[in-house]
């Protein structure tokens, strides 16, 4: 009489192979989460909210733009004409600030940035001009600045303005 083995034993090497399998899963899955950024508390999936500006810091922004950035970036934010082509020394031509431009691409610490410290910004970097923007860190207060850059945003449909916000958060966290 031929003794026939049990199909338990196949059964337990399919099991094996299932648990081993599962595991392997369940450890794959975690090291992503491990490596995928934390989004666990309120605080870090909220976006907060665009801030609003008051009247007098407008008015301040509009009348410092028009003393010291409207004879370059134009007294309608329209910015210099042919802006993206260089100028025959090699600097930039000063962009405009109004939505036909690129300012609203970039966060309030890169714009800020601009303002405080001009074309010396572009020092060391190879970007294939200059720019003759004076930095302003000496000139104007930090109350100024921020009233400019409020100023030139306000001129911005809601759209853009939502936009620009998200990249000045983007910045902002990376940064930390």
């Amino acid at each position: 009489m031929i003794k026939m083995r049990p199909r338990r034993h196949f059964f337990v090497i399919d099991y094996l192979t299932m648990r081993y399998s599962l595991i392997l899963i369940l450890f794959s899955v975690a090291c992503q989460q491990a490596a995928a950024p934390s989004l666990n508390t309120a605080e870090e999936t909220a976006v907060s909210p665009r801030p609003t500006v008051n009247p007098e810091e407008l008015n301040l922004g509009k009348d410092i733009y028009a003393s010291h950035c409207a004879s370059c970036h134009g007294v309608n934010l329209e910015g210099q004409p042919e802006w993206k082509s260089q100028n025959e020394d090699g600097s930039f031509r000063a962009p405009p600030h109004d939505e036909s431009g690129h300012t609203w691409h970039h966060g309030d610490p890169t714009l800020l940035a601009a303002i405080y410290e001009g074309g010396a910004r572009f020092a060391g970097m190879n970007i294939g001009g200059t720019s003759n923007m004076p930095a302003f860190a000496e000139t104007l207060s930090n109350e100024e600045i921020t009233a400019v850059l409020a100023y030139i945003k306000s001129s911005w449909p809601e759209d853009i303005q939502d936009i620009q916000w998200e990249a000045t958060l983007r910045e902002e966290l990376q940064a930390k």
